[in-house]
């Protein structure tokens, strides 16, 4: 019980203290550096002594607050600003202030052009056929900061514009052969970013083809020594050498059977084919049913029914 009372005490006696004196006003916030519409987070750390709190938001939203927590306060406006907070009690007041900077977000162009006369000039149709050049240009407001594109939206496929940019801004020259968006971000020194994006639609299916060859030769001689799907897309986008495998084709399921209806073969993977072997010992010449279910990278699906001769 005596040990109880003179705890008891000493908390009496320090509050007392701490009540008579002015008390010490201080805060801290999420960040000092920030672009126009963006908010910040406020801490009040004023010592416990403080009975009335008194802010200040200059730019800010809520301008003023009276209380001890304001919440989140937010700036629509690029400048520089002082956030305050005035604590008082009996005794006396005290003023604590930081600075806030607020950065304009910049502007971004893009446009799609066309070269008329060496001079590339905006257009408004964004169709291409397949295997055509798509050129596009994005400019970035106040100049000086860095323009990246993004191919679909996907940070991980970024593809270097400018830095620093001047007011010519960034050109790209693309070729996509299905539909493909791309974004350009505009990012100034003081972190502030504007994106835009420009979507070019392929005519894929006027030109996309898919076929079989009807026979096939694995002697390892180096040539059609594996019966596969054959596209006229390329996954080097080397777009010169006819019909090869893989690029078009999102998912597959190629099949093939003996005369018998046994399956010899089966594979998920666009880029491989049948080498004319069942459970690595070679196959008698003969001919054997293929079944493809496919979808391609444009989404549409498909199936292909047919025969090939193996010979040797």
């Amino acid at each position: 019980m005596r040990h109880t009372l003179l705890f008891l005490s000493f908390i009496a006696i320090w509050s007392f203290g701490l009540l008579g004196q002015a008390p010490t006003a201080n805060f801290t916030i999420s960040d000092n550096v920030l672009c126009s519409g963006e908010c910040i987070i406020i801490i009040n750390n004023s010592s416990a002594n403080s009975l009335s709190f008194t802010w200040s938001f200059p730019g800010g939203t809520p301008s003023v607050f009276n209380g001890q927590n304001p919440g989140s306060v937010c700036f629509n406006t690029p400048g520089t600003y002082t956030v305050s907070l005035t604590v008082s009690n009996t005794f006396g007041s005290n003023t604590a202030t930081q600075t806030v900077e607020v950065g304009a977000i910049p502007t971004l162009t893009t446009t799609i052009t066309d070269t008329l006369n060496g001079i590339q000039v905006p257009i408004q149709d964004t169709t291409i056929f397949m295997f055509e050049e798509a050129y596009m240009r994005a400019v970035g407001s106040p100049s000086g900061g860095t323009l990246m594109w993004y191919a679909s939206g996907n940070l991980a496929d970024s593809i270097f514009g400018c830095s620093p940019c001047t007011a010519e801004g960034s050109s790209l020259t693309v070729t996509p052969f299905y539909n493909t968006c791309y974004t350009a971000v505009y990012t100034t020194g003081n972190g502030c970013a504007a994106a835009d994006t420009i979507c070019v639609e392929v005519r894929f299916s006027d030109y996309f083809r898919i076929t079989l060859p009807n026979s096939f030769t694995p002697n390892e001689d180096g040539e059609n020594d594996v019966f596969r799907i054959l596209t006229n897309v390329d996954a080097n986008n080397n777009f010169n050498d006819g019909f090869t495998e893989g690029g078009s084709i999102a998912e597959i399921d190629f099949r093939i059977y003996d005369r018998y209806g046994k399956m010899v073969f089966r594979t998920i993977n666009p880029l491989e084919g049948w080498d004319g072997t069942y459970k690595g010992k070679p196959l008698n010449p003969a001919t054997y049913t293929y079944y493809v279910s496919y979808r391609r990278i444009d989404g549409r699906s498909g199936e292909l029914k047919g025969n090939v001769t193996l010979i040797r």
